[in-house]
């Protein structure tokens, strides 16, 4: 990592957060600053319980804080989008290889995801931590509006049809993940589809 100074790190990580604050526009309600903010925190708790090295350990506070800088511009293929935006940032305390870790971690976001190694699968785990908490109701219901807002889901039942669709195919792939988070997804995918039941008896 080229820091020629202690501050340009946290200092690119408060730039990126600021420039997400400003910028992310009010229609969006679940790729939010604070989804942003948690996908960063998780990254944390998987830092210091797989001990992760210091260097890589940037790089993923990195690539958490900007995997979804593309929302900026567009929903669609936000992941390049994303990348094509921190390049321009980048280049300025990281080495080609380093970014080349970061766009990595940012790609193996994309759903469905194919993380290619450790950190990615970090990363991706914490990208969609919440499939696996207790937080799912409130957080799920502000990608409900976010999608009806783009028209992908015009009622309550897509919007199950399509989260239990999504939580079925889904895989955790950290041991950290698939012992703490899968238990309450697979409890949610029950729940889900007894709620899609009972509206077809209505």
């Amino acid at each position: 990592m080229n820091l020629h100074n202690e501050k340009a790190y946290p200092k690119l990580c408060m730039q990126l957060l600021s420039t997400l604050e400003k910028s992310l526009p009010n229609h969006l309600t679940y790729h939010t600053l604070e989804h942003t903010i948690d996908v960063a925190n998780v990254c944390n708790a998987y830092i210091e319980h797989y001990n992760i090295e210091e260097n890589d350990a940037k790089l993923m506070r990195i690539a958490a804080i900007g995997h979804d800088f593309g929302y900026i511009i567009s929903p669609i293929e936000h992941e390049e989008r994303s990348i094509k935006s921190l390049s321009h940032i980048l280049p300025s305390i990281l080495t080609s290889e380093e970014i080349a870790l970061v766009n990595g971690m940012i790609r193996a976001t994309k759903v469905p995801q194919h993380p290619t190694n450790f950190m990615e699968e970090i990363i991706a785990d914490a990208d969609l931590d919440y499939l696996g908490r207790t937080d799912y109701d409130l957080l799920s219901g502000g990608l409900y509006k976010e999608f009806q807002y783009y028209d992908i889901v015009n009622n309550q039942e897509e919007w199950l049809d399509l989260q239990i669709k999504f939580l079925e195919n889904h895989k955790f792939h950290t041991s950290f993940a698939c012992e703490f988070r899968k238990p309450l997804k697979q409890q949610k995918i029950k729940e889900l589809k007894e709620k899609r039941n009972a509206l077809e008896c209505q």
